[in-house]
């Protein structure tokens, strides 16, 4: 049996996900876990804060552990100027949220918590937690060197953004869709998709406008501080 700690984080990421957390009270979550002390919540977390965080990072954790074992293959077969291999490395544990009611919810929660502006921050702020999306980040910026800088960081900022809202966007299908017999051949088909789209996205040549929008960017960004963008994954 979960203890009220547990509870709490499985039901408030359910409730979160399909709420808002805004729209969870506090009283909600007390009864949906069936605690009779009303000051559970605030007693193992501090409050509605602290349970979200702790939500998210074991969400993040998890999808850590599965990211470092295909980045292990990555390093085996000396494919870290693979756009495609570093894409699906991205994609891939987040895919697995797909199949159970609490993944879906993390991954909806994330979505609705990651603002994109946290794209263009300083780079590999997340390196002490998340090591392994970092590593990937990296190997992207330097397979995309070929690219102009201002163009390089925009397309890494997309690729964030895309798979953060596209796998909270399925996840919200596949629960409002109920689970079905073709739920797996969907979810494998959904994300071999999706990594051929964003690789297309990065790989694309850009267009003269586009060169000269970023050359006339750069220019006027000489003398500012610069880095490469993170892709700041899930909770940031």
């Amino acid at each position: 049996m979960a203890s009220t700690r547990e509870a709490l984080i499985e039901h408030g990421a359910l409730l979160f996900a399909r709420h808002g957390v805004t729209g969870v009270t506090t009283r909600q979550l007390h009864e949906a876990v069936g605690a009779r002390n009303e000051s559970a919540l605030h007693y193992h977390f501090g409050g509605r804060d602290g349970l979200v965080l702790e939500i998210l990072r074991q969400h993040l954790d998890a999808i850590e552990s599965r990211r470092a074992r295909l980045l292990a293959g990555i390093v085996a077969e000396d494919r870290q100027g693979d756009l495609r291999a570093l894409v699906h490395a991205l994609a891939a544990p987040m895919a697995e949220d797909l199949s159970t009611p609490l993944g879906r919810a993390h991954l909806r929660l994330v979505a609705q918590l990651s603002h994109p502006s946290l794209a263009y921050q300083p780079p590999f702020r997340m390196a002490d937690a998340a090591p392994a999306g970092i590593a990937v980040a990296r190997w992207l910026h330097d397979a995309l060197a070929g690219l102009p800088a201002p163009v390089r960081t925009e397309r890494l900022a997309l690729l964030r953004d895309q798979l953060i809202s596209l796998f909270g966007l399925r996840a919200k299908l596949v629960d409002d869709a109920g689970a079905s017999g073709g739920e797996r051949a969907d979810t494998e088909l959904f994300v071999s998709n999706l990594v051929d789209v964003l690789v297309a996205g990065l790989h694309v040549e850009p267009s003269g406008d586009t060169v000269a929008v970023a050359t006339g960017f750069a220019a006027g960004s000489e003398g500012k501080a610069t880095g490469p963008s993170v892709i700041d994954l899930e909770v940031r």
